[in-house]
């Protein structure tokens, strides 16, 4: 199926429906970060963001519209933390419940098991075709090899043990045009942060996005954040790419790093 953002937009705000923040099942309207990167995103993205913004909901449900209305479509939604992992199964299996009822039909999966659904249906030559949309945590370095992916979406890939293999490892599984996205928090100075710099100096070949909280958050809402969370409000919700790598180290030397640059910042715009 051919990404075409006007397309998937009015599948997803359509067909779906998603569990907002205060749990009530409402129509997958978009926010406004979800509607600005949509007709930006290409085959390979990286995404660098504020927690809570909705671009994991977003992938998903691309992934689930490709899963639904596309041909040989091998989708993969995967996560590097177990709770994330949890939480996409449920969003896919509610997208897929929501689109039943909403066209009064029942899909005819070939199976359903807690990882993965494969449906097989006869495209209009009357050839079969098979769709499959597996949802779970991925393994640092052996995922993706032997598959042939046409859509992946890996969220907090930045608390991968080995993104070199597992790159590489996913580097033999993506078939030609396949959309490929890292989606993650900050997670200190490590393979991701290197990642994300070459790729903003364009060596990667991917696109790549930074979203700050402002995007979904009031001023008054974050000044709040920031009085309770004290020091760990950079790290919530960083307001530049630098900001969220600094402020998510461990290291002691990197919360005084941050606290440098941002004194530094100041100093820049007084002068």
């Amino acid at each position: 199926m051919t990404f075409n953002p006007e397309t998937y937009k009015e599948i997803i705000e359509t067909e779906f429906t998603i569990i907002n923040k205060d749990k009530k099942e409402v129509p997958f309207i978009f926010n406004k970060a979800q509607a600005d990167i949509l007709p930006q995103l290409t085959d390979q993205n990286i995404i660098l963001k504020a927690r809570k913004l909705g671009f994991s909901s977003l992938m998903l449900a691309i992934g689930t519209a490709k899963f639904l209305f596309g041909k040989n479509e091998r989708v993969v939604s995967m996560s590097f933390d177990s709770g994330a992992s949890a939480k996409q199964l449920l969003r896919a299996k509610q997208f897929i419940k929501s689109f039943e009822y909403k066209n009064k039909t029942k899909l005819q999966l070939k199976y359903n098991s807690k990882t993965e659904m494969m449906m097989i249906g006869i495209g209009d030559d009357g050839k079969e075709y098979v769709n499959t949309l597996s949802v779970g945590t991925a393994k640092s370095s052996s995922f993706g090899r032997g598959d042939d992916i046409s859509f992946l979406h890996l969220t907090e890939v930045a608390f991968c043990d080995d993104l070199d293999a597992l790159l590489t490892g996913v580097g033999e599984a993506l078939v030609d045009g396949a959309m490929f996205t890292l989606e993650s928090s900050a997670n200190g100075f490590n393979d991701f942060k290197e990642f994300w710099d070459k790729s903003e100096l364009k060596e990667t070949g991917f696109k790549t996005f930074f979203y700050s909280p402002s995007w979904e958050y009031s001023p008054d809402f974050l000044s709040k954040k920031s009085a309770k969370l004290g020091r760990m409000f950079q790290q919530e919700y960083p307001s530049t790419a630098i900001e969220a790598f600094i402020a998510s180290g461990d290291n002691y030397f990197n919360k005084m790093a941050l606290n440098h640059y941002l004194n530094s910042i100041r100093d820049v715009k007084q002068i």
